[in-house]
């Protein structure tokens, strides 16, 4: 059976139709139409055949949505992490990559005025191998992930090792692919975090549960222009799909900072 990539196939049709637009939705200029009978209906059955896996994906985290968390309540519980001692490194205790690597370290970098530090917060495989790691990235608002920090910068990114080759990780697509199976709720919070979904010293913006197939967090989202916090339910299922719903705007004004 032919197998066909539908997020390739996608990007492929979109970069044909912005360096030509006559190529139309079949991304091909074509003139027999016979050929092009076969084109339309091979076109049809693809994005059936994505409309179905994606709608597939959406049916398995809502069946474990109505389940009941592991530990047996379908109660909230706290997050229990604080705002205060920087949670993003703290949750890189738990991250577990999707595949082995000879060596990997995930890293903090906080930049100052007049210094600059980088702080290994987790690593994994052989670890002797570290020491070929000697060139240090300068990670930038535009190469990076989690970066903030006024008027210091700080950001996160991932070096890994594999088949002898070094490589940096730094945007929330390739972190993504490298945490895979989302095994636990530091790396549920991660994930989320990809996406603009944090953590608040709030209740509304500060819980989760545990469900037999993914998590249910309730975080914050918040909005610069004006200035408000808001609640979304996220649901995300342990191969990193993940589903939003707002819950309502909570908090606005300048008492509203984060």
């Amino acid at each position: 059976m032919l197998r066909i990539n539908c997020i390739a196939y996608r990007q492929f049709c979109a970069s044909k139709s912005a360096s030509s637009p006559s190529a139309g939705t079949l991304c091909v200029i074509i003139s027999n139409p016979f050929k092009m009978r076969n084109i339309i209906i091979l076109t049809l059955l693809l994005f059936i055949s994505c409309e179905k896996k994606e709608g597939e994906n959406l049916k398995k985290l809502e069946v474990g949505m109505k389940t009941e968390d592991v530990a047996g309540t379908p109660n909230f519980q706290k997050i229990d992490y604080s705002l205060k001692e920087n949670y993003f490194d703290s949750l890189a205790k738990n991250i577990n990559p999707n595949r082995k690597y000879q060596y990997w370290q995930y890293v903090a970098y906080h930049q100052s005025s007049n210094s600059e530090t980088y702080t290994v917060l987790k690593e994994g495989g052989d670890s002797l191998l570290r020491k070929r790691i000697n060139e240090k990235p300068r990670p930038n608002y535009n190469s990076g992930i989690f970066f903030g920090g006024h008027p210091n910068f700080r950001c996160n990114y991932v070096v890994i090792i594999d088949k002898g080759k070094i490589s940096n990780l730094k945007t929330e697509e390739e972190f993504r692919d490298f945490l895979g199976t989302i095994d636990n709720l530091e790396e549920a919070m991660l994930l989320a975090r990809t996406y603009g979904y944090i953590l608040d010293d709030d209740i509304r913006g500060s819980q989760y549960r545990n469900l037999q197939n993914g998590f249910e967090l309730r975080l914050m989202k918040y909005h610069e222009f004006p200035i408000r916090k808001e609640s979304v339910e996220i649901k995300i299922s342990n191969d990193g799909f993940i589903k939003t719903k707002s819950r309502g705007i909570y908090c606005e004004g300048s008492n509203c900072r984060w």
